[in-house]
């Protein structure tokens, strides 16, 4: 039977629509469901793709209402207009639903609807498939959006495609500012070569990694790690980009600290070399000046001598002392001290630069808690600074000014220049890591960078004031403390003057020193014997000689000072007793632990005879 003569108003009369036979097994046979309905949308044939598809026999379906079958949401087919309606619904189905696609087209006959046709199939798997899409492509742009890494994506001609908000942040562009850009202009200009090697790479299918700096929107210089990989070969480059500048600047403190590290073991080592002789020069001098029947000239000259050699030991001292790895601590400290041994540092090579230095120091010598190394670090690095500043500046004579002031609640300290001054728009990022105005080689940036993290610690703030051709003013500024460990003096406290005759044992490798030794120690009314090694150490101080001190120095050829202490510690605990340590190393925390471990007085090289008279012992042995 044509199931179109069922749309007949009168079943005898001659239908009013007909199909062939070839038409009837066409939709028999199609695989969409098809219903025919009448005017008030009940079913008055369904194939077998509709059976199949509401699971129930098409004899069941006819006579349901369309309404009924499609659920919610279905059209009237008297509502359906010249183009067939098409929409949506879900059906249940064995437990389940299914989401079918549903299309309407109403039949007429005289402009009147007399009924319609509806096709139906089921799209539930593709529906599903969109969901899943849909779902993995809010996953991923929930992904691209929330990383922490910038993620950029870039054409075979190296512009931007897509950026997500870590790419804006990093380099301070505006999405709609990058994409359709060449990604060359936001490299610095040293990246750029390497940069275009790697990007030729990714097109031809490549993956790898490189280290890049970039230049910010306003103008801060990052440093970046690329992880970049060619999905589409010769189409499309996609980059997973890491801000490293902190991780940067954290290894270059570290390399900076290894060197720092290498250099105090190495002048801890040549310490000794070089107190040494200026140690014998300072002696030789002394003794020049205690005899009385010098000429005037002479006496200026050895005067000229001494003064000197003190002064090149305090240098050594100083040197050696920054240079030193130490454990961070802070001390009740003289802020005037700190500057005038860090100024003492750099004298020789700010007067050969021709660079006066004047000193503005407060008169109440202002003193608050410290960490006294951590301080001449953040001094040195504005000094030379100021030095390299100055050095591009053709002037007839340079001016470093340092100034310090005790105010109400801070202490401040300040170093001024005479250069060419700090760029107005450089005065918000000096203080960034890596930032520099020095050319190539002659900086890494970081001075003024870890400056700014060491006076943060110690609860401070540090700027910089500059009128662009007027030089540059670094001001510090520090909390004041009423109260606080003073740092132990360096010197022993004087004592009274020693009359005893004491009988003195002086070892030490040096002749220059055991020669100068014994003239001062012998013109001052002592017995004094000189040996030029540990194994003699041993062999005079353990015979039948007595000996009332024993000036033993720590490094000897043979055996050093230090395991000959050790021996008569365990062996001969009243030779211990009388040992007073010589040493030309003053920074090595191994020998300070010793030093303070055996509980013995020490003289650092080189000495003032005063020192020595004061280290004896007040009587003789009994």
């Amino acid at each position: 039977m044509n199931p179109l003569n069922l749309l007949r108003t009168n079943r005898d009369a001659p239908p009013t629509l007909h199909l062939s036979a070839a038409g009837i097994d066409l939709v028999a046979q199609c695989p969409d469901a098809v219903l025919t309905v009448d005017a008030n949308d009940e079913v008055l044939y369904a194939n077998g793709a509709a059976a199949d598809l509401f699971g129930r026999t098409a004899s069941r379906l006819v006579g349901e209402s369309l309404g009924d079958l499609l659920g919610p949401g279905h059209r009237r087919v008297r509502d359906a207009g010249l183009e067939p309606g098409r929409w949506e619904a879900r059906i249940p189905a064995h437990g389940s639903e299914l989401v079918v696609a549903v299309a309407l087209a109403a039949l007429r006959s005289n402009d009147e609807v007399v009924g319609g046709v509806a096709t139906m199939r089921d799209v539930t798997v593709e529906r599903l498939a969109t969901e899943d899409l849909a779902r993995s492509e809010s996953r991923y742009r929930h992904l691209f959006e929330g990383a922490s890494d910038a993620i950029m994506t870039f054409d075979s001609l190296g512009r931007f495609t897509t950026v997500n908000d870590a790419g804006e942040e990093i380099s301070g562009y505006a999405r709609d500012e990058l994409i359709g850009r060449f990604f060359g202009p936001l490299l610095a200009l040293e990246s750029l070569p390497r940069a275009i090697i790697e990007f030729r790479k990714a097109l031809a299918g490549g993956a790898g990694q490189f280290e890049a700096a970039i230049v910010r929107k306003d103008g801060e210089r990052r440093y970046i790690t690329v992880n970049y990989a060619c999905p589409q070969r010769s189409h499309e480059v996609l980059c997973m980009i890491r801000d490293a500048t902190e991780q940067k600047r954290l290894q270059q403190q570290l390399i900076q600290s290894e060197k720092m590290a290498a250099m105090g073991q190495l002048v801890s080592g040549v310490a000794h070399e070089v107190n040494n002789p200026l140690a014998a020069i300072s002696a030789f001098a002394q003794l020049m000046l205690a005899d009385q029947s010098l000429k005037p000239d002479q006496r200026h000259s050895a005067e000229v001598i001494s003064s000197e050699a003190r002064r090149a030991a305090r240098i050594v001292h100083n040197l050696l002392t920054f240079a030193r790895q130490h454990k961070a601590e802070k001390v009740f400290a003289d802020v005037n001290k700190v500057v005038e041994d860090t100024l003492e540092l750099r004298g020789y090579e700010l007067n050969v630069r021709g660079i006066r230095v004047e000193r503005d120091l407060d008169e109440t010598s202002p003193e608050t808690m410290v960490d006294v190394y951590q301080l001449q670090q953040v001094l040195l690095n504005l000094i030379t600074n100021a030095e390299q500043a100055m050095a591009g500046v053709d002037r007839a004579q340079h001016r470093l000014l340092v100034r310090t002031r005790t105010l109400a609640s801070t202490i401040r300290i300040e170093v001024e220049d005479s250069g060419a001054g700090i760029p107005g728009e450089s005065l918000d990022v000096i203080f960034n890591p890596f930032y520099t105005t020095k050319p190539t080689g002659q900086g890494t940036g970081l001075g003024l960078s870890i400056s700014l993290g060491i006076v943060s610690e110690h609860g401070g703030r540090i700027w910089a004031e500059s009128g662009e051709g007027s030089g540059a003013r670094f001001c510090i500024e520090l909390p004041r403390s009423s109260s606080g460990r003073r740092a132990a003096p360096t010197l022993p406290a004087a004592l009274v003057a020693r009359a005893v005759t004491l009988r003195v044992l002086v070892a030490d490798d040096e002749e220059p020193i055991r020669a100068a030794l014994e003239r001062f120690l012998t013109s001052s009314g002592h017995t004094v014997v000189t040996v030029s090694s540990g194994s003699e150490t041993i062999w005079r101080a353990e015979g039948d000689e007595v000996f009332d001190a024993i000036l033993l120095d720590i490094r000897m050829p043979d055996v050093s000072g230090k395991q000959i202490f050790e021996r008569w510690r365990k062996e001969r605990p009243e030779l211990a007793e009388r040992v007073l340590f010589l040493t030309g190393d003053i920074v090595s925390n191994d020998l300070q632990g010793f030093l303070s471990a055996t509980g013995r007085p020490y003289l650092p090289k080189p000495f003032e005879f005063d020192e020595v008279l004061q280290a004896l012992p007040l009587r003789r042995v009994a």
